[in-house]
């Protein structure tokens, strides 16, 4: 085999050339110079203290541990990913039945309010007969406030400064209705 430059020999044999000049200097590596001055080395001193040039093979053992592990890394993935699929479905109906029930209570609510609007009316009715219905009826003619024209605060109940005992949402949403 012919001599190598140091620069040749690093990209060969994959060593950095201060690892080269290292060795040199500790006598593991005898340079020669050429006629234009520059250091060569011999390959086989090369190969005797680095080893055969090339990349370095990894051995089948390593390769399939690797694998084994990318395996199991994706099965545990997988796992991970149906759980979550079937955590954000279970939340999905979850969401889906809390705005049912909500709807559901807000019918229940405006129905409420339409029997309390028709209960009012029958009263209006019936104080027709006396002279503070007769000013009702004056009163309306004048502002134009009938039932159908109310406006939604005014189907609102009005609050008490009462302060009732602490409830969950539902027990004071179903006490509501059945009151």
């Amino acid at each position: 085999m012919s001599l190598l430059t140091i620069v040749e020999a690093s990209r060969k044999f994959n060593i950095g050339r201060t690892t080269i000049y290292k060795a040199i200097k500790k006598g593991e590596i005898t340079p020669q110079l050429n006629e234009l001055g520059v250091q060569q080395i011999d390959p086989q001193d090369m190969i005797r203290v680095f080893g055969h040039p090339g990349k370095k093979a990894v051995s089948g053992d390593a390769k399939s541990n690797v694998s084994v592990n990318n395996d199991d890394l994706v099965r545990e993935l997988r796992l991970q990913i149906e759980e979550l699929k079937q955590d954000k479905s279970f939340l999905k109906q979850e969401i889906a039945s809390v705005r049912r029930d909500f709807d559901d209570f807000k019918l229940l609510i405006e129905h409420k309010q339409k029997t309390e609007v028709a209960e009012t009316g029958e009263t209006g009715a019936k104080q027709d007969q006396s002279s503070f219905g007769e000013q009702k009826k004056q009163d309306e003619k004048q502002t134009g406030t009938q039932p159908e024209n109310l406006k939604k605060t005014d189907l609102e109940p009005k609050h008490s400064t009462e302060q009732p005992a602490k409830k969950g949402l539902l027990r004071r949403l179903v006490g509501e209705i059945l009151r």
